[in-house]
């Protein structure tokens, strides 16, 4: 184990690839500039349903672990689809990435522990109310993109994030910068415009946030733009020309979960109705819970043309939950006008 601090930055770069990471960046545990901007885009109602997103600090790590000097940032690579859309998000096709991103930050947490004694940590997953993707910037990780999410150079933005907080003090790494120059591809991909200006969202207007965070009905003027997507969105990911070349490559921290992956609708509405929990509880899909996903599987069967789902779905038009019964009786006008002629 090295004694000098000056070396302890290239020995947790290393284990952290020997636990699957693919990269690993450091800046100061000081307060993230982007706390106001959060503030006024909370006023602005932009949150909706995420009323979550206005509890805690958020800007200052200090306020998860007191005397924190480093912040630790961590990226973990996910495979681009062949193909987009997805009916399930690509990130969503495997386990969720909060408890296997936790195990490795509590890992490489025991190497922190054996180069500074006596140091205290705290691992951090999206969950908890920290500021992530600038924290990734400042680290050197990547940068804030036009779509307002993080773009590695060479991972694109298929990654996922985890940090650890620490008492120990090392030198921070240089910053990433912007290099999105004039290059709009994830704007023009959006299928509902919600990235309304460069570097900003409209989550309210998001097919992510509309399948995922939203539990009520899917506005109707966004239900076509589903396409015969269920749960979350890679449009906007899959457009950006960083990382364009890792289609289908899996690290070794976040494998896929074929059946997910490959699984048609008539499968995945099967499986759903059936045993919710058994085949997506240890998936992030279980964030959606069954209604949710239910709901979204049903629109997306509207959206497919795919006469054959027509039992499944007229049964769930007949379903007590006036919910998934709308979404249902909304997915049989679809297929009906689908087949109908010069439809």
């Amino acid at each position: 184990m090295p004694r000098n601090p000056d070396s302890w930055k290239s020995h947790l770069r290393a284990r952290a690839r020997d636990l699957g990471f693919d990269d690993i960046g450091f800046t100061s545990a000081a307060p993230l500039a982007h706390g106001d901007f959060l503030r006024d885009w909370l006023q602005q109602g932009r949150a909706g349903a995420m009323s979550y997103l206005s509890r805690g600090p958020r800007s200052n790590p200090r306020d998860l672990l007191e005397d924190a000097n480093t912040l630790i940032v961590v990226a973990a690579h996910y495979s681009k689809p062949r193909a987009e859309p997805q009916t399930i998000a690509a990130y969503a096709q495997r386990e969720d990435y909060h408890r296997v991103m936790r195990q490795g930050l509590e890992s490489l947490g025991t190497v922190l522990e054996e180069l500074a004694p006596g140091s205290r940590w705290q691992a951090v997953v999206d969950t908890a109310p920290l500021l992530e993707r600038e924290a990734a910037q400042r680290a050197g990780l990547g940068w804030i993109g036009k779509s307002t999410m993080l773009v590695h150079p060479k991972l694109g933005c298929y990654t996922l994030l985890g940090e650890l907080l620490w008492t120990a003090e090392l030198e921070p790494d240089p910053p990433a910068l912007d290099q999105c120059g004039t290059c709009r591809q994830c704007i023009d991909a959006c299928p509902t415009g919600a990235i309304d200006a460069e570097y900003q969202l409209e989550p309210r207007h998001c097919l992510s946030y509309l399948t995922i965070e939203q539990r009520d009905a899917i506005p109707p003027q966004f239900r076509e733009a589903l396409g015969e997507r269920a749960f979350g969105c890679d449009a906007c990911l899959a457009a950006c020309p960083f990382g364009a070349e890792r289609v289908y490559e899996e690290g070794d921290l976040l494998p896929t979960a074929i059946p997910l992956r490959d699984g048609s609708l008539q499968e995945l509405l099967q499986s759903a109705s059936a045993r919710f929990k058994k085949t997506f509880g240890w998936t992030p899909v279980e964030r959606a819970r069954k209604r949710g996903f239910l709901r979204g599987l049903l629109t997306a069967a509207g959206n497919s043309g795919d006469q054959s789902l027509i039992p499944q779905v007229k049964e769930w038009s007949q379903s007590e939950d006036s919910l998934l019964a709308e979404h249902a009786r909304w997915a049989l006008a679809k297929l009906d006008a689908s087949s109908a002629p010069n439809s």
